[in-house]
């Protein structure tokens, strides 16, 4: 059956335009088109969120890998993935009222005119409670130096910088899921002590997977390679973090010397 496209006007034979793609049915806009789409939305919302999760805490680097070399009808796209979730994981802190584990920085500067010690690490504390405050901006702000350092570390695998991020989107990904995990328990407990190593056991947690997402993803090499120079990736991000850190706080040095 010949059908001419409302978007278009070109005549075409199928369920799609082989034109612009529009499709050959279109419903009116009422409610039980609105009440479709919302359906239709979130399950293909949820549906994508549950097998990408799934895939990364069963078979995190292989389906990684195979999402770089084009399989992706499936996954959900990582960006967005990452944004979801980070959204998700700051609401509920917020819901559940998370007290989180911070101390005050204590920074000493010496000989550096007027500046105070003390209003330097009061920036720099703040610095670090907005960076937990907005987990969403912090970490797409990071995915660079991680993805830089895995980028030098694992350079010979022949994976260009911009697939590292993608790797790396990844794998922020599921350690958000261990962080949203991990909010009903910092929820019900109240000693700083026992947050704080809650908070340490996370990181052991996601450090783990993520070495173990490096050594399915660069699986060419043999695994005491890949545990080298995942180790090495976290020496660069540690040298790259100082480096940024130093500066920021020379900046600010700068500032308040003015």
């Amino acid at each position: 059956m010949v059908s001419t496209c409302k978007n278009c006007n070109k005549k075409f034979i199928g369920q799609y335009c082989n034109y612009c793609g529009q499709p050959a049915h279109t419903h009116d806009i009422n409610i039980a088109y609105v009440w479709h789409e919302i359906q239709h939305g979130l399950f293909h919302i949820d549906k994508g969120i549950l097998y990408t999760t799934k895939e990364l805490f069963t078979r995190p680097g292989h389906s990684i890998k195979e999402y770089i070399a084009g399989k992706r009808v499936k996954h959900f796209k990582p960006v967005a993935y990452l944004i979801i979730l980070s959204t998700i994981y700051v609401l509920l802190a917020h819901l559940l009222k998370i007290e989180f584990a911070s101390g005050k920085a204590d920074i000493t500067l010496n000989g550096v005119g007027d500046v105070k010690s003390s209003e330097v690490s009061d920036i720099v504390t703040h610095t670090i409670a907005w960076i937990k405050e907005h987990y969403a901006y912090s970490t797409l702000i990071l995915l660079p130096v991680i993805s830089f350092s895995t980028y030098l570390a694992f350079r010979k695998s022949k994976y260009n910088y911009l697939k590292h991020l993608i790797l790396n989107c990844f794998i922020a990904g599921q350690r958000t899921i261990i962080f949203i995990a991990a909010l009903p328990i910092l929820a019900i407990v109240k000693n700083k002590e026992a947050i704080s190593i809650i908070e340490n056991l996370e990181t052991l947690l996601w450090v783990a997977l993520m070495t173990w997402t490096y050594i399915q993803f660069f699986d060419n090499n043999k695994i005491f390679k890949n545990i080298s120079l995942t180790l090495l990736s976290y020496i660069y991000l540690f040298i790259q973090t100082m480096i940024l850190l130093i500066a920021f706080i020379t900046a600010i040095v700068l500032i308040y010397a003015k």
